[in-house]
């Protein structure tokens, strides 16, 4: 009989407060792991992020704790581990109050990870494609303008690795396969440095295979460009100006 009042009491309890009561200790360990990530404790935090995702699948705090956790891995930068867990995510829960952060991390998360341009650029590639996917997904974002900067930052380092390629080759006196790089970024039609280190090497080129009409047509380029450059001297020296 006190066995049977027993249970009934933890039923009324738990009715009470209409929270089941295993989902009531696993919010205390959230809570207890939130607090943990405020005070910068992102390892302690990570351990019961994981075990409250491996005891509750299917559970509707997994949403939450899902998002800590791929965050407690981004706040340590072990950014190759939080892209899984943030990709784990949106694979999960592809519609959230959390995808806009998620999103915009992810893309961080790339960019942390891309080398210089010297090297291999699949990460700087990533991030790329993530950067854009945010703008296209959040137009109005008040992260917008931080994104666009990132993104211009990485399409600058894949155009100094086409720079630099077309420089080694105009090294090595294979001036068609510098300008296919060159030509490559002009397509861009950016403009700053990195233009003008373009131009100005096609110029060279183009004087050393002995076209003068094409190195004019480049020289009127960086003079409309660029009119009050002084680099623009070091074209016309090549056209004997």
């Amino acid at each position: 009989m006190r066995k049977f009042v027993f249970v009934m009491l933890i039923c009324f309890a738990a009715c009470a407060h209409k929270i089941p009561i295993s989902e009531r200790n696993t919010l205390r360990q959230v809570s207890y792991a939130d607090n943990l990530m405020s005070k910068e404790k992102y390892r302690s935090a990570l351990e019961i992020y994981e075990n409250i995702i491996f005891q509750c699948r299917g559970d509707t705090i997994l949403e939450k704790v899902q998002y800590k956790l791929a965050d407690c891995y981004f706040q340590q930068k072990l950014y190759a581990d939080a892209i899984f867990e943030f990709e784990e995510f949106l694979r999960l829960f592809s519609v959230s109050k959390y995808s806009e952060d998620v999103d915009s991390k992810l893309g961080l998360c790339w960019f942390e990870l891309s080398l210089s341009h010297h090297l291999d650029q699949t990460e700087t590639k990533n991030a790329i494609k993530q950067f854009k996917n945010f703008l296209t997904k959040y137009p109005n974002s008040e992260k917008k303008e931080n994104v666009k900067e990132l993104l211009i930052k990485c399409e600058n380092k894949l155009l100094d690795k086409k720079y630099e390629n077309g420089h080694i080759y105009f090294m090595m006196g294979y001036y068609n396969a510098a300008l296919m790089y060159l030509t490559e970024i002009l397509d861009e039609n950016t403009s700053g440095k990195i233009d003008r280190k373009t131009l100005i090497l096609a110029a060279k080129i183009y004087s050393k295979k002995n076209d003068m009409s094409t190195l004019e047509k480049v020289y009127q380029t960086f003079k409309q460009k660029y009119p009050d450059n002084l680099e623009i001297e070091k074209i016309e020296q090549l056209l004997g100006k």
